[in-house]
């Protein structure tokens, strides 16, 4: 029986540090430099006619920019590094969606018109609508994504992982405002504008999002250490698959480890719906109770009971301050974390009432 908590016991798994792999920076092929828009049979105009006009450009792409280097590739697309050949200095990011995956270009475009006044959210310049690809010229941040960060970094200082996890929410309570959810929330999405250790960030990769409907929203797909339960078994998706993946992302950030990570992906699924989630000595002796209790309050093994984006706003963690962080942090022991006497007996009782909740539901 699966439980709407997660239970305390050490789970069999493997620490998984973060990590992914990178490309080597070179020379984009020939083929994509010769780059012609056709407002009459690109993919966009085709799929949505009309709809995205003013975005789509009338030139070709490589009258205006020269792409320089590969910077990543995922399932649906491609980003690479460009320049303006008229401004070399000006540098931004052409993503490329082939054909194939209309759908997942058709939704991106319709979030960037939405937030593009939104701080949070990558900026979209301009469309090359091509009879079998789209190009978006995209800001580029130079200083990469969170993913770097933690590879040097190995995890963040509590106060950095609160500035970078408030500005998240932020942007993805824009989202759910909208009935928008991302259901890519990792730190490879999350760009950073400015040098490290400044934590202005910026959410991007919008690919996966869906406009939430009166409709079941069904989705088998997403990064392996992110997963929500719902994903992995193929059950109805809502707001509360977001708030799962920033519960795993607040892991991630003071740790730097998966919460789930197994051996296997397989492994990994079933850690993930079984919701058997630790917090062991060795990578929270210094992470704050407040911490811990969003983290708890995130991952949940039943969405209806993840705390909301408008609540994580309001969590005492993300309204420390950095005085309060920089004492508090650094005096608590992982035996008073974990042992407050107060908090365990109400979280027993909660414990004790769910599991009957789920008892009686089985049973029915």
């Amino acid at each position: 029986m699966l439980h709407d908590v997660c239970r305390s016991q050490t789970p069999t798994r493997t620490r998984n540090p973060v990590f992914r792999h990178r490309l080597h920076n070179s020379p984009s092929p020939a083929s994509v430099l010769s780059l012609t828009p056709s407002l009459t049979t690109g993919m966009i105009q085709s799929a949505a006619p009309g709809e995205f006009t003013h975005r789509c450009a009338t030139v070709s792409f490589d009258s205006i920019y020269n792409i320089t280097e590969d910077l990543c590739r995922g399932r649906f697309s491609c980003v690479k590094k460009c320049v303006k050949k008229e401004l070399p200095d000006q540098i931004y990011a052409a993503k490329i969606i082939k054909k194939r995956n209309i759908q997942h270009a058709l939704n991106e475009l319709r979030i960037f018109q939405l937030s593009y006044k939104h701080p949070n959210f990558v900026t979209l310049y301009q469309v090359f609508d091509l009879p079998t690809e789209a190009i978006f010229i995209l800001e580029y941040a130079k200083q990469g994504d969170l993913q770097l960060a933690l590879e040097v970094e190995g995890s963040l200082e509590e106060i950095q992982a609160i500035h970078v996890t408030k500005q998240v929410l932020e942007a993805v309570a824009f989202l759910h405002d909208n009935k928008i959810v991302h259901l890519d929330i990792k730190p490879q999405n999350i760009l950073l504008m400015e040098k490290w250790p400044s934590t202005q960030i910026k959410l991007c990769d919008f690919g996966l999002s869906r406009v939430l409907t009166n409709q079941r929203l069904l989705e088998m797909s997403g990064t392996t250490d992110f997963l929500a339960p719902e994903v992995v078994n193929y059950e109805p998706l809502t707001c509360a698959t977001d708030m799962w993946n920033i519960g795993v992302l607040i892991y991630v950030l003071v740790t730097g480890h998966t919460p789930f990570g197994g051996a296997t992906k397989l492994d990994t699924q079933s850690n993930i719906t079984h919701c058997i989630l630790d917090f062991p000595s060795d990578l929270f002796e210094k992470i704050s109770k407040k911490c811990i209790d969003l983290i708890q309050k995130l991952i949940v093994r039943v969405p209806k009971r993840r705390a909301t984006v408008h609540e994580s706003l309001k969590h005492s963690w993300i309204c420390f301050n950095d005085e309060t962080t920089t004492t508090t942090t650094t005096t608590l022991s992982n035996e008073e974390i974990m042992n407050s006497p107060d908090e365990e007996i109400i979280e027993e009782e909660e414990i004790d009432e769910l599991t009957n909740e789920i008892d009686a539901e089985n049973f029915n």
